[in-house]
């Protein structure tokens, strides 16, 4: 049986594709930038304040990652390419049982996460192996207030 959501006690999100909408915007020098959900931010901070960690996993190397998990105070993990062995790590350091957290991804990288997870979650247009994995699928795109709908769930204000 699958934990309620109220019982999430950390959320573990995939960046690209989840808290953005999977696209990167490239400049003439080379500099990267994504879109951003201003109420994913919010919400996060939500589930701060009724104690739920949320933590950062991603794949990808680009500074920008750690820039926006650092403005809202979230661990972030980057440049990760085993993200189930870091994912098993992060619940042993800290004491969290598997069936007291919420994985959130969007792609095939994240399904074995998904599966590792109390409560796996893809967004509206994760990939059909995610959707597969996961065990509920977000009405919302990534990066367009997904994170939100998922903390809503969480605090129980959905």
């Amino acid at each position: 049986m699958k934990p309620a959501w109220s019982d999430i006690k950390l959320l573990v999100l995939d960046f690209d594709g989840v808290m953005t909408d999977g696209f990167v915007y490239v400049d003439q020098e080379g500099r990267e930038s994504v879109r951003c959900s201003r109420r994913d931010g919010l919400g996060l901070g939500f589930l701060a304040e009724r104690g739920v960690k949320a933590v950062v996993i991603s794949k990808e190397k680009n500074g920008v990652v750690a820039a926006r998990c650092r403005k809202l105070g979230v661990e972030c993990f980057s440049g990760i390419d085993d993200k189930p062995t870091l994912f098993k790590e992060l619940l042993a350091r800290e004491g969290v049982a598997p069936e007291r957290v919420c994985f959130v991804g969007d792609d095939v990288t994240d399904v074995e996460c998904l599966g590792l997870a109390g409560i796996g979650v893809t967004v509206a247009d994760g990939v059909p192996a995610a959707k597969d994995a996961a065990d509920h699928v977000t009405r919302a795109k990534g990066g367009d207030h997904a994170v939100r709908e998922i903390c809503d769930l969480i605090c129980g204000t959905e």
